[in-house]
């Protein structure tokens, strides 16, 4: 049971720390890792494809991740231009469009954790 548990908090931790990342970057005080930008290649992308979540990868629920996972990456893209280009603000606005998505993924995962541990 707890390692089922396990399995989805890595993913919420990956996210979680993706994001807090792109929000450090935006306030200037990290550089952005152009892998991190990229769905496939970001630790949560990863480990979304890897051998331990093959398991869980028809499930209604990783599917609705994945969408949602590449949605997210879409407006870190532009909001990576947008900072990079020196527009600031609007790099700001544009990662405020994410904190539903983000909420939605979250959730997603953290009622896999409950399914799972049953």
């Amino acid at each position: 049971m707890l390692r089922k548990s396990k399995t989805f908090s890595k993913g919420v931790l990956y996210h979680l720390k993706w994001k807090a990342d792109l929000k450090e970057f935006i306030a200037g005080k990290i550089n952005v890792n152009v892998a991190e930008i990229s769905s496939e290649d970001c630790k949560f992308g990863k480990w979304l494809r890897s051998a331990e979540m093959t398991k869980y990868a028809s499930t209604l629920e990783i599917r609705q991740i994945n969408s949602l996972h590449t949605e997210l990456h879409e407006i870190a893209k532009r909001v990576c231009e947008l900072k990079m280009s020196g527009q600031n603000v609007a790099s700001r606005r544009e990662f405020k469009k994410m904190q539903t998505i983000s909420m939605k993924l979250n959730s997603l995962l953290l009622n896999l954790m409950i399914l799972n541990n049953n």
